[in-house]
């Protein structure tokens, strides 16, 4: 084991632990799928793809349309006791710990409107998420009181999801902000075209500090920024600058697939 560990810490600067590997191991005995075996491995993307590399290279797996264990990955796993990693996840909810299907009207409208969304840019780290989980996300905050009657701030709306708590009908006021023309273009679009009045766009760079309009007047913020500890602090930071003061609510979301545990530990932090 000591020697995969050394093997995988060269491909990679994500810490390596043989509980790393085990995951991964036990991953590839429910799945053959890459992206199954890293949501069942619960670890990020890259290392995950660093660990099956060496695993390869020293014959304990094999790719043949999707990731096999040879007969000394085999071995390798009854040697270390590492067994099949099983999956119990709500298959309703699919771990969202929501009911979709209470918003079902909403999501068909959202996924209507968002089939003409511009396209992501990768030199603003864009890249959404499903219509689903945006849905999901703003279910979540009206379970929490966070949104009817609210003033909410979206930072940075690759998503949309100020589209979808528009179609809700919920907040009071909603204010998006982010650094492409084309999202904001888009979202007042959106806002003329279904006759939503109160929400206020800006395009605006939130590397920069927040303008005066923006500080200490929401009572909730949302923002799904990039997954490295700089972006998270800058974007979570200008996030709770926006609130009102004590029993306001701020949701950002990040990832297993992106995110180590090390990193996610490092968010705490801040």
């Amino acid at each position: 084991m000591r020697e995969i560990i050394e093997k995988v810490k060269a491909k990679t600067n994500i810490p390596v632990y043989e509980r790393t590997i085990e995951n991964v191991v036990s991953a590839v005995q429910a799945s053959s799928d890459i992206w199954r075996i890293v949501d069942l491995s619960e670890e990020p993307l890259p290392l995950v793809v660093a660990v099956l590399e060496t695993l390869k290279e020293l014959g304990y797996v094999e790719f043949k349309d999707g990731v096999f264990l040879t007969e000394n990955g085999k071995k390798l796993a009854e040697e270390y006791g590492i067994g099949k990693r099983e999956d119990y996840t709500c298959p309703h909810c699919e771990g969202k710990t929501v009911d979709i299907n209470a918003f079902s009207e909403l999501l068909e409208q959202f996924k209507e409107i968002v089939k003409d969304r511009p396209q992501p840019k990768h030199e603003f780290d864009q890249a959404y998420v499903t219509p689903e989980t945006t849905v999901a996300r703003i279910i979540l905050m009206h379970t929490r009181g966070d949104l009817e009657n609210k003033e909410v701030f979206v930072l940075g709306d690759d998503d949309l999801t100020s589209i979808a708590l528009m179609l809700s009908g919920l907040p009071k006021r909603i204010a998006v902000l982010d650094i492409d023309d084309r999202l904001t273009k888009f979202i007042e679009k959106t806002a003329d075209e279904i006759g939503y009045s109160n929400i206020e766009i800006f395009t605006f760079d939130l590397r920069k500090p927040l303008p005066d309009y923006a500080l200490r007047k929401f009572d909730t913020f949302i923002t799904d920024p990039p997954e490295t500890v700089d972006a998270i602090r800058a974007f979570v930071g200008r996030g709770i600058a926006t609130l009102k003061g004590p029993g306001c609510a701020g949701y950002f979301g990040i990832t297993r697939r992106e995110s180590s545990l090390d990193k996610w530990r490092d968010i705490q932090k801040l």
